[in-house]
């Protein structure tokens, strides 16, 4: 027996749903159309040096498409989760009982999060045929999982936060998005204001590049940045596979380049672990955030 009512009931109705299954057949068979277009060459009686390039490039659109999939997929599945409840008149309901705000938000993102993830892991034996073409390892394909699993938990949070300010499923919908993308961009704030002088000091600096320690280039990279979900794929494609040295390479693009060597000198595929962690944190602040707005609406309600 779950602990969460709420997700208790979820497991049951929605695992049982002809719907569920539908929609895990089509995102597999999405990846696979793509995995099969990638390593095509590989099923061909002559082989090429140059296909075997196409093994590591493959995990990284497969990493690439699951994040976008999820990010679009994720705030159309959690909009109606608190306010379909007040559309329904069932959430006054739902606080009599002995199940308190925070666990109704939590059941409710858990709720979400759940078909998130068996999408994510359903996906794995796709990620997995990689595995054949060399460059890509199970460790790696296992980080990346974990990731988008973070990432799944995130766009979770967001839209029952959203969805428990909002009065409409429509408008919470709407308002998911919005907030998606205003943390993107809020946490890019650092490449248009303020940013820090020290990284293009060190950069520019051979002798002073040379001698940075890791966790001296993490420190210095702007902290907003661990919260982009954007930011941590990149450094986790760029950690795993190193495929994004010969775009930037002598490119002179500025704020970017610099911040891509700072992000190589601080071993990319930790920062994409810490933004994992701060995702999940973030997580949390909006779960709280979303019972304490349910809690006071509910209590001006009845005064």
């Amino acid at each position: 027996m779950m602990l969460n009512p709420i997700l208790s009931f979820s497991a049951i109705r929605r695992m049982r749903s002809f719907r569920t299954m539908l929609i895990v057949i089509a995102y597999v068979t999405a990846l696979l159309l793509a995995a099969l277009t990638m390593l095509s060459g590989f099923i061909r009686d002559d082989l090429y040096l140059n296909m075997m390039q196409r093994g590591p490039l493959c995990h990284a659109l497969l990493l690439a498409a699951q994040f976008l999939m999820l990010v679009l997929i994720a705030p159309a599945m959690t909009s109606g989760s608190i306010a379909g409840e007040r559309e329904r008149q069932t959430l006054d309901l739902l606080l009599v009982t002995n199940t308190g705000s925070f666990r109704i938000v939590a059941g409710k993102i858990l709720e979400s999060f759940a078909l998130l993830a068996l999408l994510i892991v359903c996906a794995l034996p796709v990620q997995c045929l990689c595995l054949m073409t060399g460059g890509v390892t199970i460790l790696q394909i296992l980080i990346g999982t974990l990731f988008l699993l973070a990432v799944a938990l995130a766009c979770s949070a967001v839209g029952v936060f959203c969805s428990s300010v909002c009065r409409s499923t429509v408008v919470s919908g709407v308002m998911s998005y919005i907030v998606l993308l205003l943390i993107g961009a809020v946490t890019m704030l650092p490449f248009v204001f303020g940013y820090p002088q020290r990284i293009t000091d060190v950069v520019y600096d051979a002798a002073r590049y040379a001698e940075l320690t890791p966790e001296g280039a993490r420190a210095m990279l702007p902290k907003l940045l661990y919260l982009n979900p954007g930011f941590g794929l990149l450094c986790l494609i760029q950690g795993q596979l190193h495929v994004l040295t010969d775009l930037l390479t002598g490119r002179g693009w500025g704020r970017i380049y610099c911040t891509w060597l700072m992000m190589d000198r601080a071993d990319c595929e930790v920062i994409a672990v810490i933004c994992a962690g701060g995702l999940i944190l973030l997580s949390a602040v909006l779960a709280g955030a979303a019972a304490l707005l349910i809690r006071r609406r509910t209590r001006a309600a009845k005064q």
